[in-house]
């Protein structure tokens, strides 16, 4: 059987197929097809990203589920940002520009949410890509199941280059898992980010989800209310995004080594921690904070290099606070080598962790 377009399922889509479903898209859109019921509504926050927002818009255009809503809310860029989403506008009716002075991806992003009304709703990063067919299986996940929200795994793109996600990523989307719940599958928590998730707009509403504002990593909080209180959620095993490791390192995600990125790693992981252990059990919450501890917390430490002195402190006060809050017990499922440069950033060690990070990436060479 052929699909629309005359590409047989699952062969590999070239750029002539891909610009066949954009000029789809165009021409529904424009005859006034794109109706609430089964549409994606996709939220683009976006900020001085002129050199990769081409890309990401494209690849949100050119997916085989044409009934679509791309909101790009530029906050505040000095570069041709929008200028260059007005060409992509004028030319698809599908593609909004809004332009907000935030200063702040989260309100940015409560923005962008209230002004669509489809069906679904999704999130993507100005600065990263989705991959062919993304929204077509997520949205295909739900219509089967009647879940909640549908979640893919992603890839780094680096260089130009994809290359797997860190391995707890890979193992929580090794099976597809349809129609599923938080306390059968726990560990799908470590995917934590938005730009994976396509929600019913209802369960979203319902839920009451909202990005808190101000800070860094306010994706922690939202994905545990939605874990928490979703009946249930679908888990794809195939990716739908890749997330940009930009080379200057100047996304949000990319600034962990700053005291104020450090300060929100820790109080975001905490606050998600209360919230899954008021709506999903301690059981829940303790398995949250082994992820936190061994995943999360190892990163920001793996970081102490870059860190300054203010850096430093915010370090070994938040992982003092995620410690005490986890328990001994807890602590205990960490690696023992992560635990052990744990106890030196606790001493307040900084140069004998560095020297600990050193022997270890030179054993392990």
């Amino acid at each position: 059987m052929l699909n629309p377009i005359g590409r047989p399922p699952g062969a590999a889509l070239t750029g002539l197929a891909l610009r066949g479903y954009a000029l789809r898209g165009r021409l529904m859109a424009t005859g006034g097809t794109a109706t609430m019921a089964g549409r994606v509504d996709i939220v683009m926050p976006a900020h001085d990203v002129a050199a990769f927002i081409d890309e990401a818009i494209r690849s949100v255009l050119a997916q085989d589920r044409w009934r679509l809503r791309l909101y790009v809310l530029d906050d505040a860029s000095i570069d041709d940002t929008a200028a260059r989403v007005r060409r992509w506008a004028r030319r698809d009716p599908r593609v909004t520009l809004v332009q907000v002075e935030h200063h702040d991806v989260n309100a940015t992003r409560n923005e962008g949410i209230a002004l669509g009304d489809g069906e679904y709703l999704t999130f993507l990063d100005a600065d990263d890509v989705l991959r062919p067919g993304a929204l077509r299986d997520l949205v295909a996940s739900l219509e089967s199941t009647g879940s909640d929200f549908a979640v893919g795994s992603y890839d780094r793109l680096v260089g130009g280059r994809r290359v797997a996600p860190a391995p707890w990523i890979d193992t929580a989307h090794a099976v597809a898992r349809p129609a599923t719940a938080l306390a059968d599958f726990p560990d799908i928590m470590v995917n934590a980010v938005q730009w994976t998730k396509l929600y019913r707009r209802s369960f979203w509403n319902a839920a009451g989800l909202r990005f808190p504002l101000g800070g860094h990593f306010q994706d922690q909080l939202v994905s545990a209310r939605a874990y928490a209180r979703a009946t249930s959620f679908d888990v794809l095993a195939r990716r739908t995004v890749d997330w940009r490791i930009r080379d200057d390192g100047s996304s949000m995600t990319q600034q962990g080594a700053r005291a104020a990125a450090v300060r929100d790693r820790f109080t975001s992981a905490i606050g998600a921690l209360d919230v899954l252990e008021r709506e999903a059990g301690a059981g829940v919450s303790d398995r949250r904070a082994a992820q936190f501890l061994s995943n999360d917390a190892a990163i920001a430490a793996s970081e102490l290099r870059r860190m300054d002195e203010a850096a430093f402190a915010a370090l070994r006060t938040g992982l003092s606070a995620l410690v005490e809050r986890a328990g001994a017990q807890v602590l205990g499922e960490v690696p023992q080598r992560t635990r052990a440069l744990f106890d030196l950033v606790l001493a307040d060690d900084q140069a004998e962790a560095i020297a600990w990070l050193d022997r270890r990436e030179a054993a392990d060479a």
